[in-house]
C-alpha cells in the first residue's frame, strides 16, 4: 500500500495561518486520529476542533478542506488543514500524524511527483511549479504560468504523436517485406519528417530566451576606474550596494544585485575598473571583470565625459554606451548612440533607463509561442532533430523506422511518457517540501 504523506505547504515565517497537506489512502483515518468528526465532503471546507489523542486536550480550531480522489492535485484523497500559525501547534499536529500507521512526512517535491505519476500533470507542467513559486518578475510569472497551463508540454506531445503516426505508415513495409512502399507514401513520409524537423529546429533557434527569463539576464557594467560604475549600480538598485569612492581601483571584486527591469529579471554586476596595473589583486579583479563582460547578455560600457576612453574590443551589438559626468564636460567626439548622463546630478537618467529597457526588450521580445525553459528539454530536442536528420527511406527500412522511434523517445523523455524513471528523483528533489 502506498504510504500517506503530509507536510506544511506554507512558509515557516510569522503569519496568521499555516496549511498542512495530507495525501493518500489514509487521509480520513489521519483526520480521525486528530479528533476530526463528521463526514468529509469533496471540495467542501469544515470548521472543526482537533485534539491530542493521548490526553484528549484541545489543540486548535481549524479549517479542513477535502478533495476526493481522483479530483485532487495529486490524484489521491487530499486534505488541507488550515491551523493557527503557532510553532507549537504545527509541531504537535505533525507529531500526531507521524504516529499514524502508514503515514509519514513528505519528501521534497513528493506531492508534485505523485501528481505526475497519477497523470494529473505532465513532467513539463510539474517543472513549472517551482518556477512559478520562485517568480520575482512579470516575465517569469507569465512564462511559468503558461508552462503550468500545459502549452509547452502540448507542443512536445503533439510532435511525438505525429512521429508515431508517421512511423505507423512505414510499419506495413516491415510487416510485408515483399511489397514495396508506394511512391506517394514515401514522398508524404519524407515531407512530414522534413517539416517536423524544421519545426523543432526553429523551436531550438530561440537564443535561449526562455532559459534567460527563468534564470535572469546578466548585465555587466564595465569601464575604466573612477568613471562611476559603482554609482550606476547604486542608482539602478536604488540602494548602496557598492562602495563609491574617488580613489581609482576601489572595486576589485564583482558586486552583484538582482533587479526587475521592464518586467524581466536582470543580474547586474559592478566590475573592477579596466586599466594597466602591476597590483596582483587589482589584476585579478580586472581579469574577472573581462570574464564577466564576455559572458554577459548586456554590457553597459561607462566612460568619463571629461576623459572618454573606449575599448573597441569590448563593444558589440549588445553594448550600451554611456557617458557619465556630462555636467562637467560635453561629449563632442562621439557619434550619436551614446547615452549622456550625470549620475551625481541625476541628469539624463530617464534616457538611460529608457535605453536600457529597449536593449533588454530586444533580447526578450514578446513571444507568441511557449519557449524552452530547461536545458534537458534542449538536449532532448537536439537529439530528436538529429535522429530526424538521419532518417531516410533510401536506406534499410528497419533503420529508418529506428530513427523515428529514437526521435519519438526523446520527445517522450521531455513530457515524462518514457525513459524518465532515472531522473525523477533528481527533478523533484529541487522542489521545496510541501510541493
Amino acid at each position: 500500500m502506498t504510504e500517506t504523506i503530509f507536510a506544511p505547504v506554507t512558509a515557516s515565517f510569522h503569519a496568521g495561518i499555516t496549511v498542512i497537506r495530507i495525501s493518500g489512502n489514509e487521509v480520513e483515518k489521519c483526520l480521525r486520529g486528530l479528533g476530526s468528526k463528521g463526514t468529509l465532503q469533496h471540495q467542501k471546507i469544515s470548521l472543526q476542533k482537533i485534539f491530542d489523542p493521548k490526553t484528549g486536550e484541545k489543540i486548535d480550531e481549524v479549517l479542513i478542506s477535502f478533495f476526493k480522489a481522483p479530483k485532487s492535485f495529486t490524484g489521491e484523497d487530499v486534505a488541507e488543514i488550515s491551523i493557527h500559525a503557532s510553532p507549537f501547534i504545527l509541531k504537535k499536529i505533525l507529531q500526531i500524524l507521524a504516529e499514524q500507521k502508514n503515514c509519514r512526512m513528505a519528501e521534497a517535491g513528493e506531492f508534485s511527483k505523485r501528481a505526475f505519476l497519477n497523470g494529473k500533470l505532465d513532467l513539463v507542467q510539474a517543472e513549472a511549479i517551482p518556477d512559478l513559486i520562485a517568480a520575482e518578475t512579470e516575465a517569469q510569472h507569465r512564462q511559468a504560468l503558461r508552462q503550468l497551463g500545459g502549452e509547452l508540454g502540448e507542443i512536445y506531445r503533439n510532435w511525438r504523436l505525429h512521429l508515431i503516426e508517421i512511423a505507423a505508415r512505414i510499419e506495413a513495409a516491415i510487416d510485408f517485406p515483399d511489397e514495396d512502399l508506394p511512391q506517394n507514401i514515401i514522398d508524404a513520409v519524407e515531407s512530414d519528417v522534413k517539416n517536423l524537423r524544421e519545426e523543432i529546429t526553429n523551436h531550438l533557434d530561440d537564443k535561449r530566451v526562455g532559459q534567460k527569463i527563468r534564470t535572469g539576464l546578466s548585465l555587466a557594467i564595465i569601464g575604466a576606474p573612477n568613471v562611476g560604475k559603482s554609482s550606476l549600480i547604486n542608482f539602478l538598485a536604488q540602494s548602496e550596494v557598492a562602495i563609491v569612492s574617488e580613489i581609482p581601483g576601489t572595486t576589485r571584486d564583482i558586486v552583484e544585485t538582482h533587479l526587475s527591469i521592464a518586467g524581466v529579471p536582470v543580474r547586474i554586476s559592478d566590475t573592477a575598473g579596466i586599466r594597466e596595473t602591476s597590483d596582483p589583486i587589482e589584476k585579478e579583479g580586472i581579469r574577472r571583470a573581462l570574464e564577466k563582460a564576455a559572458a554577459a547578455d548586456i554590457k553597459i560600457f561607462l566612460v568619463d565625459a571629461t576623459n572618454p576612453v573606449l575599448r573597441e574590443d569590448l563593444i558589440d551589438e549588445n553594448t550600451l554606451l554611456v557617458a557619465n559626468k556630462t555636467d562637467l564636460q560635453s561629449i563632442t567626439n562621439y557619434e550619436l548612440g551614446i547615452t549622456k548622463v550625470s549620475l551625481v546630478r541625476k541628469i539624463g537618467v530617464t534616457d538611460l533607463l529608457r535605453d536600457l529597457e529597449k536593449k533588454i526588450l530586444e533580447l526578450i521580445p514578446s513571444q507568441s509561442s511557449p519557449l524552452i525553459t530547461q536545458e534537458r528539454y534542449r538536449i532532448a530536442l537536439q537529439n530528436c532533430a538529429e535522429n530526424l536528420q538521419n532518417f531516410s527511406l533510401q536506406k534499410n527500412i528497419e533503420l529508418a523506422a529506428e530513427d523515428l522511434r529514437l526521435a519519438a523517445r526523446e520527445l517522450g523523455k521531455i513530457i515524462g511518457d518514457v525513459g524518465v524513471e532515472n531522473i525523477l528523483d533528481v527533478i523533484f528533489s529541487r522542489f521545496c517540501i510541501g510541493k
